[in-house]
């Protein structure tokens, strides 16, 4: 059974980085130099599942503009896909794509998912006001590039039980969250390893090629968190994690 890692990067940056979840443009594109040298194909998430495609799938969440102006050229530069997730109510605000480039995008050839309409905390909503977030959104995106949207990925990786029935019943077929590990060709619920602004560039090698060790300490680190949420409630949490980073 053949196994997919995907990847979830948030903000390109030319330089320095601003933000915990931005990566430098130089970062970016080591990783799409050492895939390649490693002869590991590149793929958007649904070809992976339709078509057997690719060993490595390459996820953007939020649609920056970065991923219009920074990651479209250098992902076309090494002949690579990859599935943007875009959030609706933040097309067209400054730092954003505009829909005009979330149609290139498309026409490019990438996957464009769904990231919610407005980006909540998903486990802080009613089923109803949760199925409003993730149908709308996937309206709106397909009335845009004019074909079916499958993919969604969970704001800040907040999810339930609950939260994936919703999201199966507002039609999308591949559910991606936040925990790490590797998926399989039958999963409908798609775990993704994150690269942020402590990623170093010496980890790429084993970014690519996780280790168990690796992929279950990262567990490990996600087991906790998951369980604060769950345990303190996610407002809590969220005070709690600005108190420590403050």
């Amino acid at each position: 059974m053949s196994q997919l890692n995907i990847l979830v990067l948030h903000r390109i940056v030319q330089d320095q980085v601003g933000e915990w979840a931005d990566v430098t443009l130089s970062m970016f594109d080591e990783l799409l130099s050492t895939a390649q040298n490693n002869h590991q194909s590149i793929t958007r998430i649904d070809h992976w599942h339709e078509m057997g495609q690719g060993q490595i799938a390459l996820s953007f969440d939020d649609g920056h503009v970065s991923d219009y102006e920074l990651v479209l050229p250098k992902l076309q530069a090494h002949h690579a896909t990859a599935t943007f997730f875009i959030t609706p109510n933040f097309i067209g605000q400054a730092g954003y794509l505009s829909w005009y480039q979330v149609k290139q995008l498309h026409e490019a050839g990438m996957e464009i998912g769904s990231h919610s309409l407005s980006h909540p905390y998903s486990t802080t909503l009613s089923a109803d006001q949760l199925l409003t977030e993730m149908q709308h959104s996937k309206d709106q995106i397909e009335q845009h590039i004019g074909t079916d949207v499958k993919s969604f990925a969970y704001p800040y990786g907040d999810y339930s039980r609950q939260t994936h029935q919703v999201a199966r019943s507002a039609g999308y077929r591949y559910i991606c969250t936040s925990k790490p590990g590797l998926c399989h060709t039958n999963s409908q619920i798609m775990g993704r390893n994150s690269i942020h602004s402590h990623t170093r560039i010496q980890e790429i090698g084993e970014l690519l090629n996780p280790s168990e060790y690796r992929l279950l300490r990262q567990q490990f680190g996600y087991a906790i968190r998951y369980h604060l949420k769950r345990v303190l409630g996610v407002n809590n949490y969220i005070k709690l994690k600005q108190l420590i980073y403050s």
